[in-house]
């Protein structure tokens, strides 16, 4: 009796990640790279069409803050240098501390080294600096991008993220471009560790808390959905091994504590010296005006509230079940009391911000998501045996996170809508929203190139991507002809 044939061999038997490689020629990376040469020409181009514009009353006082704390920033490093050993000087001043309970250190610490020069000069010099930080940062978030998904799905992510939500934040002397970036590297972190909880993982989102907490204190809703969402996968991993089922091969349960742990001690590395420094000028660690004025009516309160904190000594600090906060909130107006205000204030916050106003990209985004996943799952339902599998296990918990991230971020910022309607915490959620939904749809994509769907999937999702990008595109040139001719 002869031999069974050995199956023929297709160019449906390599792996996806062989297909990519064979795809992502030199030449197509030569064309990528052409890509952001224009795009970073365009993008400062468009920049410093922001930064020679006349600045309102209102941008001058926000950014004004800022430009001040660059000064106590710089002050406070010489004043460490000069007060410490031998051996210590200059160290303490490599980690931003120095905070008014309002500006957060490390943006001003960034830009200590203008402290030299007179406030309108530092103000100039640093909203240039801002933009061009941005957009390198840009620029590598898009290489790395190009090398995880397609190039025109990292083409079109970042012109959406750049141009819609990154470059006219990146012209002003304020941290809030850079808090929707690192907010959004710190969310791809997350969504990572989701699928696959690489120890040296849990230590890298501890380093990027730290450094978002140092711009901006609210890390909360994001660090209590991936501690959630990790949990929930941990009972689920645990389950699938009391069924018997076969194990997963991405997630260890076993590096659940021993994650936490170093992502702990990685926050406190990065936030040490500020929570020490607050600690010892406000009497609380984690202290920050903008946390507190989550619970608070109105701007004036906030201000009065301020005031009589600054003004008091460490030691008179009262408890912390009886300062502003969710315990005596709770006290006060009982849970129901809470969830309203809550939900209607999160209700304006859509409405109000970008997610609101530019929700079509976000829908849009959706719409890419879900028909690579009917594609997706009519593979599934299809397949008969294969050799290669079409699975989607980590998907699954990439959506849960998704939706408990999103939910506890707008029930938190929704609580201090009172005071800050359009708050910049519900703008950095505009990219991570919009990144994990064409994340997911790469995802499938790639497991896709295992099927006879291969070639079809590719066509339809090169459409969905080049669509925003001549849409983005259009809009530039229109810009850009505008104020050439101008």
């Amino acid at each position: 009796m002869s031999e069974a044939a050995s199956p023929p061999k297709t160019r449906t038997s390599l792996v996806p990640e062989d297909r990519e490689k064979v795809r992502k020629s030199w030449r197509a990376w030569g064309l990528y790279l052409a890509f952001l040469v224009l795009f970073t020409w365009v993008y400062i181009f468009l920049g410093a069409g922001v930064i020679l514009r006349p600045s309102t009353e209102a941008v001058e006082n926000l950014q004004k803050p800022y430009i001040e704390a660059v000064y106590r920033n710089a002050a406070a490093v010489e004043k460490s240098k000069e007060e410490a050993g031998a051996v210590s000087a200059g160290v303490k001043g490599l980690f931003p501390y120095q905070t008014n309970g309002g500006v957060e250190p490390l943006f001003p610490w960034l830009a200590r080294g203008l402290s030299d020069s007179p406030p309108d000069e530092l103000l100039e010099k640093g909203r240039w600096a801002n933009l061009f930080l941005c957009c390198g940062l840009l620029v590598l978030m898009g290489v790395g991008a190009a090398r995880a998904f397609s190039f025109t799905g990292a083409a079109a992510m970042l012109m959406m993220g750049g141009f819609g939500i990154i470059l006219e934040r990146s012209a002003y002397f304020t941290p809030d471009a850079l808090y929707n970036l690192l907010i959004l590297v710190a969310w791809m972190c997350s969504l990572s560790l989701i699928r696959q909880n690489h120890l040296w993982l849990y230590a890298v989102l501890g380093v990027l808390l730290g450094f978002i907490y140092l711009v901006r204190p609210p890390i909360w809703p994001l660090l209590l959905a991936f501690i959630l969402v990790s949990i929930l996968r941990t009972f689920g991993e645990w389950y699938r091994r009391r069924r018997e089922v076969e194990e997963s091969k991405l997630w260890l349960n076993s590096n659940q504590l021993v994650g936490f742990a170093m992502l702990v001690t990685a926050f406190i590395l990065i936030t040490g010296p500020r929570l020490s420094y607050a600690s010892t000028t406000f009497g609380y660690p984690f202290h920050s005006f903008s946390s507190l004025a989550l619970w608070m009516d109105s701007s004036a309160e906030v201000m009065r509230a301020t005031q009589e904190m600054r003004d008091r000594s460490p030691e008179a600090t009262v408890a912390w079940t009886e300062r502003p906060g969710l315990v005596s909130f709770t006290k006060e107006n009982g849970v129901s009391g809470l969830w309203s205000r809550a939900m209607e204030g999160a209700q304006e916050q859509i409405r109000n911000s970008v997610i609101g106003r530019q929700g079509g990209i976000l829908l849009y985004g959706l719409f890419v998501f879900l028909v690579i996943a009917i594609m997706h799952r009519w593979a599934v339902w299809r397949q008969n045996k294969e050799i290669w599998k079409v699975r989607g296990t980590s998907a699954r918990w990439m959506l849960a996170f998704l939706v408990v991230g999103v939910f506890l971020n707008l029930l938190f910022v929704g609580l201090g809508n009172q005071v800050t309607p359009n708050s910049v915490a519900t703008t950095a959620m505009f990219l991570p929203m919009l990144m994990t939904f064409v994340w997911i749809a790469e995802r499938y994509r790639r497991q896709l190139q295992r099927t006879h769907l291969a070639d079809v999937v590719n066509l339809v999702y090169c459409g969905l991507m080049v669509l925003p990008i001549l849409w983005i595109s259009f809009r530039i040139f229109s810009a850009v002809r505008v104020a050439l001719l101008a």
